[in-house]
């Protein structure tokens, strides 16, 4: 939580106000769930953590502000910096994934698909 809150500050430094702080405790404890594992993908799957935290805060905005898909893309690619990633999705892969799970039109398992594809056979 200390990191989700961390990167809130860092990414966020106007101080947006927080309207639902259960939208950032649902994305990191979905996040920190490795129940649902692609078969042959290394523990933990660092895909599937990144599109839980860019997913849950896509559907579930915490912020009273329209900074919401921007947290959600910057939390996301925070994430994959500190677990090592050696590439990143862009800005604008970040901002369409966070776009088409916010109108229902991907759901968790497509954003980890499209940010494996991003992140190289191994998903790191």
């Amino acid at each position: 939580m200390e990191w989700a809150w961390t990167a809130l500050a860092h990414h966020l430094p106007s101080d947006p106000a927080v309207w639902d702080p259960s939208g950032v405790v649902a994305a990191v404890a979905r996040h920190q769930n490795d129940l649902v594992l692609v078969e042959g993908q290394p523990e933990p799957d660092v895909a599937w953590r990144a599109a839980a935290l860019l997913h849950t805060l896509a559907v579930c905005p915490p912020l009273e502000s329209p900074m919401n898909e921007f947290y959600a893309a910057a939390a996301t690619r925070s994430y994959l910096q500190v677990a090592g990633a050696k590439a990143l999705p862009s800005p604008q892969v970040l901002g369409d994934l966070v776009e088409a799970s916010k109108q229902r039109k991907a759901d968790i398992f497509a954003v980890a698909r499209e940010l494996r594809g991003h992140l190289g056979a191994d998903g790191m």
